[in-house]
C-alpha cells in the first residue's frame, strides 16, 4: 500500500523563471512521508491574494498563468521545481505550491 503525505510552502515569486529548492525529512527520518530520489513528488501552485482584513492566504486566479515544470527529488529530502510566471513582468508574486508524496 502506498503512502500519500501533503506538504506545502508559501513564498514570494523573484523572476518569471525561479527555480525553487524546498527542505523535506529524507526517507531514513520519515520511511513513510520523507523524500528520495524515487519518491513520486506532485506539486501544483496558486496565486495568494489577502481577503478584507484577512491574512494574505487566500488562493485565487489572478491576471498571471503559473506553471510548475521538472520537479526533481533528491536523496538529501530536497525537492527542486522550476516554476514560471507569464506574463514576464508578473513578479513578486505570493504564491503556495503544495506538494504529494507517494512513496510505495
Amino acid at each position: 500500500m502506498s503512502t500519500v503525505t501533503r506538504w506545502f510552502a508559501e513564498f514570494t515569486t523573484r523572476s518569471a523563471s525561479d527555480i525553487a529548492t524546498f527542505q523535506f525529512p529524507t526517507r531514513d527520518i520519515d520511511p513513510a512521508g520523507g523524500i528520495d530520489r524515487h519518491s513520486g513528488v506532485f506539486a501544483t501552485v496558486t496565486e495568494l491574494s489577502a481577503p478584507q482584513r484577512g491574512p494574505v492566504d487566500f488562493p485565487f486566479i489572478g491576471a498571471a498563468a503559473l506553471t510548475v515544470r521538472n520537479v526533481a527529488p533528491a536523496d538529501d529530502g530536497t525537492v527542486q521545481l522550476w516554476l514560471t510566471t507569464a506574463p514576464p513582468e508578473q513578479v513578486n508574486l505570493g504564491v503556495r505550491v503544495q506538494f504529494l508524496v507517494c512513496n510505495d
